[in-house]
């Protein structure tokens, strides 16, 4: 019996791999060749030689598994084998043009539109799975279902993966509790790996459906989405419905503008507005109920009148704070909330599939093409600051740090925020190349326009000279030094004598020893910090025993309480 039993099982597991297999065979390819590389990255701890390509391999296989899955999925609506084998071999030149891109990428350059373009692209791929193979059809009830059912087996297929993971890691434990046999960390990552990539992923490709169950055309009346679209979601929807017409008639009344944070649940309206239209669609494909029908029509035009609050609220963003990437493709969402009420309402909500398809589109179109929405941003804050420095010799950029905080000073407040502002974002988002021209690299913009009174307390200093080899004192023979920055605190009354005594047991437990380091000292390498090589300042300790070289300060002297000191270098030890 248990035999039998054995043999059913291998057989059974054995003949859904070969299903796989003949279904799916360059996606199998991909499953295993990713398996066998994320085993390797844990063996070698993610390091190699040439990491830019180790990285770039990953992006390949990851893609590649997704690519290779829709590919197959949309040739099996063809008819000749010729044309499934063009699509494939076009398919994957292509990715492999774009792997090759993403190698020869200079890991210092910005990658802001690289990321943004490839999100886009990664997210239309997958919605190609749902619906690339249906755009034949009358309507979307064959895409919903297979949709549900994909999502239904992704989901079993990774739940499978877990417990057989997780069942296999507690009998390896429980093999070093009872047997006292020593099992590596690694060896359980390597079960991770199987089970929940290689086990789930060839259950889920098992699980899909395929011939007329991948096709099924027939409603799901009473499905679970439905009922819980009229019992939980509308009188959701319509509880922020009320919120919001309330709010909006009490802005209008008083006359002021909206608030940012409408836009927030303007969003989540709109969201759960698509959401009951999905939910309902193949109820009203079924039934034709009036209710829904009513539903389906009207909801995206109770909805509508609330995206101008968003609008509102989306161009005072522009005005007070200017342009950014994150809000033109915040505008480009509201742009797209309008067009999907104003669809729903015109076609009575017959096709759904439009909705989350026109979403991938104006995400791709605003975000792969050369002129896209990080290079807008980009151009845009730049010829911003240009027109702004138009007045300035030319040879008098980039601005050093003193420079620019000299010419900061020179402009009203207000202006020097809004430039500061600019440059601290183009060099936050876009890399130091995209502000090159202006300030050289060394330049902290981080709240650099600030009180009088604090932009001349702050003092400041890297030491920096590589010229040279340092000096080891004589009769020194060790030292410690790391990258990590020691702060400390002193009061107003210490301050006011003028010499800050640093304490040398951050360095070395239990000393009790100490530098002393003058104010006025601080103020006058301040003030050399301009030179291209400082070399590090050599302080003794008050016993003698110890010598520190100073790397870097940055000294806050503030009045309203404790000022700070923060001190990197190397102390070195007699």
């Amino acid at each position: 019996m248990a035999k039998s039993f054995v043999k059913r099982t291998v057989h059974t597991v054995a003949e859904a791999f070969q299903n796989c297999l003949r279904r799916f065979p360059v996606t199998v390819c991909f499953v295993f060749a990713l398996t066998g590389h994320l085993i390797y990255l844990c063996a070698v701890d993610g390091k190699a030689s040439d990491n830019k390509l180790l990285y770039t391999f990953s992006y390949y296989l990851s893609v590649g598994t997704l690519l290779s899955l829709t590919l197959h999925l949309w040739s099996e609506e063809m008819k000749k084998k010729t044309n499934k084998v063009i699509t494939h071999l076009i398919g994957h030149a292509l990715l492999l043009g774009d792997t090759y891109f993403l190698y020869i990428q200079s890991p210092e350059q910005s990658w802001t539109e690289i990321i943004i373009a490839h999100s886009a692209a990664i997210l239309a791929l997958g919605l190609s799975v749902f619906f690339l193979s249906f755009f034949r059809e009358k309507d979307d009830v064959p895409s919903w279902n297979f949709a549900l059912s994909s999502l239904g087996a992704f989901v079993t297929a990774n739940v499978m993966g877990s417990i057989m993971s997780g069942g296999t890691c507690l009998l390896l434990f429980s093999l070093h509790q009872l047997f006292n046999l020593r099992i590596e960390a690694k060896g359980y990552v390597y079960i991770l790996i199987l089970c929940n990539v290689l086990l789930a992923m060839m259950l889920f490709l098992g699980l899909l459906p395929k011939g007329e169950a991948k096709h099924d055309r027939r409603p799901l009346a009473g499905s679970f989405l439905n009922t819980a679209a009229h019992y939980l979601f509308l009188p959701l929807i319509a509880a922020y419905l009320l919120v919001l017409y309330a709010y909006g008639a009490k802005i209008l009344t008083s006359w002021e503008l909206p608030d940012g944070w409408v836009s927030w649940l303007v969003t989540a309206l709109m969201m759960g507005c698509i959401a009951i239209e999905f939910s309902i669609y193949p109820t009203r494909m079924a039934l034709s109920g009036k209710w829904d029908e009513r539903i389906a029509r009207w909801l995206p035009m109770l909805v509508l009148p609330l995206l101008v609050l968003m609008s509102v609220g989306i161009v005072r963003r522009f005005n007070d704070y200017g342009i950014t990437v994150n809000r033109l493709y915040l505008a480009a969402f509201n742009g797209w909330c309008y067009l999907v009420c104003l669809g729903l309402s015109v076609t009575k909500a017959r096709r759904i599939n439009w909705i989350p398809i026109s979403f991938s589109t104006i995400f791709l179109l605003t975000s792969v093409l050369p002129v896209n929405f990080a290079s807008i941003t980009r151009n845009t804050l730049q010829r911003d600051i240009r027109q702004s420095m138009a007045q300035i010799e030319t040879g008098r950029l980039p601005f050093s740090d003193r420079q620019y905080e000299e010419w900061l000073k020179t402009l009203p407040e207000e202006t020097a925020k809004d430039i500061n502002g600019k440059l601290d974002y183009m060099k936050y988002t876009f890399g130091w190349e995209s502000i090159r021209d202006f300030v050289k690299k060394d330049v902290d913009l981080y709240n650099k326009v600030e009180t009088e009174s604090e932009k001349t307390a702050i003092l400041t200093c890297s030491f920096n000279d590589t010229t040279r080899p340092m000096e080891i004192p004589e009769g020194y023979t060790r030292f410690i030094g790391d990258g990590r920055q020691e702060t400390f605190f002193f009061s107003a009354e210490e301050c006011r004598t003028g010499t800050l005594a640093v304490p040398l047991n951050r360095w070395i437990e239990d000393a009790t020893d100490s530098i002393s380091i003058d104010i006025k000292t601080l103020e006058k390498w301040d003030k050399e910090r301009e030179s291209e090589n400082v070399s590090p300042v050599r302080i003794n300790s008050k016993s003698g025993k110890y010598v520190f070289y100073m790397t870097y300060f940055w000294y806050n002297p503030r009045t309203d309480k404790d000022s700070s000191l923060q001190l990197n270098g190397y102390l070195f030890i007699k």
